[in-house]
Formats: structure tokens, sequence, C-alpha cells
């Protein structure tokens, strides 16, 4: 009776184990690979690896990181995020095309409700199988992205718009989530593969000419490179930066203006920022409403060639309340990566600046397939979080044996 129990239990450990590995590696190696291929591959493979993530779970029996999930909304951060996405959804009532806003502030908190949920239900000890699965998708990914280069169609890289072709999504793709794979490698001290694939990505990059992608990775390196000896003060410093500039992004386009008015003409995104400030002034409290920057240009509202930066779409939809939270909520990610185990520290700070530079110069920012990447990549950050504190102890890293479920552990007197 006990062995049956037993074996029953063994079954159904092993079963969770399939589907929370399968769900792994549809989201951190399918996902990015699929995108060599198909733009809309990942709005289907994010939801499918993380149902099977949650089904894993399940079998699994009670995650306390479930419950802990509910405890995180009343932290700082949390509370930020929620208080961010209830003003996004009251500007609803005086947004122009309430139906239209509310079905693309659906589509923002979708895929990050779905990776918090997956971020939650993910084992508390990351196996060392799974740590790997974040840097070979970027390998095989950015592989691949040079063989469609030379070899494949010349659809794949030929497109009107910055982040239309597969090419540069691919790459976009590539700059986000090679941060947490690089935090997973040197976590197992693998330095010389970690630096062969940070420049494995920027060559990538390179081949494309990607001005957005090349600056979001050499901000990321050059993050990088200042945390691993001083993590909490450059977390300090990137929080105030970061925080500074979004909260101080009205008075950009007049300091902008200034500058290239001494020396030419005033670019007309600019220009188009001046005037959407002068005239709508009193917007500025408030915010014209969620999605309007979008919506606004296809109907004249807005003109066409306004910012498309995050800057922009955030002051113009949701005012001074909602950039006051996102500051915050900025500010609060910075700070909370600084705090981290310091091998894996720098590479989250890193990372969090390289989406920023990208939100930043206004590349994909508003689109759907931009937050799905960024849920994508919340997961492979917890996935390698969950690793640091074990494998940051005293002692060597090295794969447990059967008993222990294979987690990233350590002993005492091994290399």
């Amino acid at each position: 009776m006990t062995a049956a129990v037993r074996g029953r239990g063994s079954v159904a450990a092993d079963a969770a184990q399939l589907l929370t590995r399968l769900g792994l590696i549809i989201i951190l190696i399918g996902l990015p690979v699929a995108g060599l291929v198909s733009a809309g591959a990942i709005y289907a493979l994010l939801p499918v690896g993380i149902g099977s993530i949650l089904c894993g779970a399940a079998i699994a029996g009670p995650v306390p990181g479930l419950r802990r999930s509910w405890a995180a909304l009343l932290t700082p951060l949390g509370a930020t995020a929620v208080a961010l996405v209830a003003w996004a959804g009251l500007s609803l009532v005086w947004t122009p095309f309430p139906a239209l806003a509310a079905a693309k502030l659906f589509q923002m908190v979708a895929p990050a409700a779905m990776a918090a949920a997956a971020a939650a239900a993910l084992p508390d000890k990351t196996r060392a199988f799974d740590l790997y699965l974040a840097p070979a998708g970027v390998a095989v990914t950015a592989a691949g992205a040079l063989g469609l280069v030379f070899l494949g169609p010349s659809s794949f890289w030929e497109g009107s718009g910055l982040d239309e072709t597969l090419l540069e999504r691919t790459v976009i793709t590539l700059v986000v989530l090679v941060w947490p794979a690089l935090g997973a490698l040197a976590l197992r001290e693998h330095w010389i593969t970690a630096a062969g694939l940070a420049v494995l990505v920027a060559f990538v990059a390179l081949v494309d000419l990607a001005r957005v992608a090349l600056a979001a990775m050499g901000a990321g390196a050059f993050v990088f490179a200042l945390a691993m000896t001083a993590s909490e003060r450059v977390a300090r410093a990137l929080a105030i930066a970061s925080a500074g500039m979004i909260l101080l992004a009205p008075l950009v386009p007049f300091a902008l203006g200034l500058a290239f008015g001494a020396v030419g003409e005033v670019p007309a995104p600019i220009s188009a920022w001046q005037d959407s400030i002068v005239g709508h002034w009193l917007r500025l409290v408030t915010g014209h409403g969620l999605e309007l920057a979008n919506l606004g240009r296809s109907v004249g509202f807005v003109p066409a060639d306004a910012p498309r930066s995050l800057l922009f779409l955030l002051w113009y939809d949701l005012g001074a309340p909602g950039a006051v939270a996102f500051a915050t909520l900025v500010a609060l990610a910075f700070t909370t990566a600084g705090g981290i185990p310091t091998l894996l520290g720098p590479a989250l700070l890193a990372g969090l600046a390289a989406v920023l530079v990208v939100a930043g110069l206004g590349v994909a920012v508003a689109q759907i397939w931009w937050l799905t990447l960024l849920g994508c990549a919340a997961v492979a950050c917890t996935l390698v979080g969950k690793a640091a504190p074990r494998a940051l102890r005293p002692g060597a890293l090295e794969i447990g044996n059967e008993d222990d479920g294979d987690a990233v552990s350590e002993t005492s007197g091994s290399p």
C-alpha cells in the first residue's frame, strides 16, 4: 500500500516535471526560434507554454509561489503596478475610443498576468537543465538569424517599418532575452560562453544595422560592466536617472527644439510634440486617454509624424498620474534588481536598461508582440532568479542527484 502510494506520487512528480520543462522549452526556445519564420507565433506559443507550466504546477500539488504572488501585490512594486493599470482603466472614461482602448488594455495586461502566474508556478528549485534553456534559445535564434540573412529569402529582412520585418523583431527579441541568458551562464560561471553569446547577439544586430538594437545592446553591456563591481550603487543611479527622465519628459521637446533650432531645422516629431503640449497643456494633468496617441493618428487627431517613443505615449495618453506611477515602477524595478545576488543583479539591471532604451526610442513599444516578449523575459528572469539563492551559497555549483530532483545545488570542496 505504501509502495503503491509512493509510486503514484513519483509518477505525478515526473509528469509535473515534464509539463513544466515542456512549457519552459516552448517559451525560452520555441518562441524566439519560431519568430524567425512567423510574426504571429509569439501570440500562440506564450499562452501554450504558460498553460503547460500551470498544468505541471497543478499536478505537483499546492505551490507556495502561487500563494506568495498575492502577497506580492501588496509590496511597493506590486501596488505601483496595480495603480498604473487602474489609472489606465480609469482613463477609458475620457478617451474618444473607449471600446478599442479597453481591448488594448486587456491585450496589455493579459501577457503580464500570464507571465506572473507562470513565474509564481515555477518550482522553488530551478533544475540545472532548465537553467540552460534561455542561453540555448538565444544561441539557436541568433545562429538561425545569421543563416537566414545570408541564405534565406529577402522577405526576412526587407520591410518598411523599424519593427515590421522578421529580422528586426528577431534582433529586438535577442537583445531582450540575452540578459537573463547571460545571468544563467554567470551563475554557472561559464564566462567564456557568456562572452561568446553576447558577441554573437551583437554581431546579429550589427549585420542588420539595427541602430536601436545596437544602442540597447551597448547600454546593457555598459550597465552590466559597471554593476559587476557596484550593483546597488548602479541600481540607485539608474533608478534616479530613469525616473527623472520620465517625469521631466514634457521639457524634452523644448530642450531638443532649442538645440536643433540653433544648428538648423527642428525635426517634425519634436515640433509635433511641442504643439501637443502647448495646444493641450491641461491634458498634462489627466492625459487624453489610453491608446489615443496611436489610434488618433488614423483620424488626424494626432499628427502622423508625432513621436512614437514611450515618453510621448505615456504623457499623451495617461498624463501626470500615469507618468508618476510608471516612473515609480521603473525606479522600484531597478532598486529591486540591484539588491539581487551579485552574479544575477548585473544581468537584470542590464536587461532593464536595454528594454528602456528600446521603448524610449519608439520601437514596438505599443505593439502586443513587444508586451508578449516582455512576458517571456519575465519568465526567464524568474527561472534564473530561483536558481540564484542556491547557486550563490558558499561552495561550488553542480547538478544534484536524482533524489534531490536535479536541482541547482552546491557542495563544498568541488570546483
